[in-house]
């Protein structure tokens, strides 16, 4: 008997992503469709939409580490190279106001599913680890690092539109922060 053909998978979860984005709910149907397969082929690979989704928030992990390590390769040499990629990569990522709120919605409402939850935390708690240990300011590093994930999220969420002019200005205090322990004073806020 001939073994199955295997299928792209980054694909297949290219089609999750669409499909979510595009119709508001998971489908495997509509995702076999989108991907140019059968419904079969969608589930050899992952029996489950519970699956499929955490091969999709799995592969947004490892996507989003490797453009954070890519960043912070810029700043090798310097202190705090980690932290300051975080930041660099959040510079060059601007948010898209309406981006993909369907698949954050249907990421954020799957987040209570401990195992997936677990699979953020553990990634969390290496980027936390990996962070303070590079750190020349360790407390101010944690701070930073908190601000800056306190940005990303509400920039994700849509919950604040900040200006051009203010993100600058909040990703250099950040990065003031994480490298000096103070946050300069005389902004446009001030």
């Amino acid at each position: 008997m001939p073994r199955p053909r295997k299928h792209d998978q980054n694909e297949i979860l290219d089609a999750v992503e669409r499909v979510v984005a595009r119709d508001g709910i998971l489908n495997v149907e509509a995702v076999a469709k989108e991907a140019g397969v059968s419904k079969a082929t969608v589930l050899y690979e992952h029996p489950s939409k519970r699956d499929l989704i955490a091969a999709l928030v799995l592969r947004t992990i490892k996507a989003d580490n490797a453009f954070n390590q890519q960043c912070a390769e810029y700043f090798a040499a310097e202190p705090d190279a980690p932290l300051r990629g975080r930041i660099e990569a959040a510079r060059r990522s601007p948010p898209v106001q309406g981006g993909n709120s369907a698949v954050l919605s249907l990421v954020a409402a799957l987040m209570q599913d401990s195992a997936m939850r677990q699979t953020f935390r553990d990634n969390q708690n290496s980027l936390g680890q990996e962070l303070l240990a590079t750190a020349s300011v360790p407390r101010a590093a944690r701070i930073a690092w908190l601000a800056l994930e306190g940005l990303k999220f509400q920039e994700h969420m849509e919950l604040h539109d900040w200006t051009e002019a203010e993100r600058i200005e909040i990703l250099q205090d950040i990065e003031a922060l994480a490298l000096t322990g103070i946050v300069k004073q005389g902004g446009q806020n001030d």
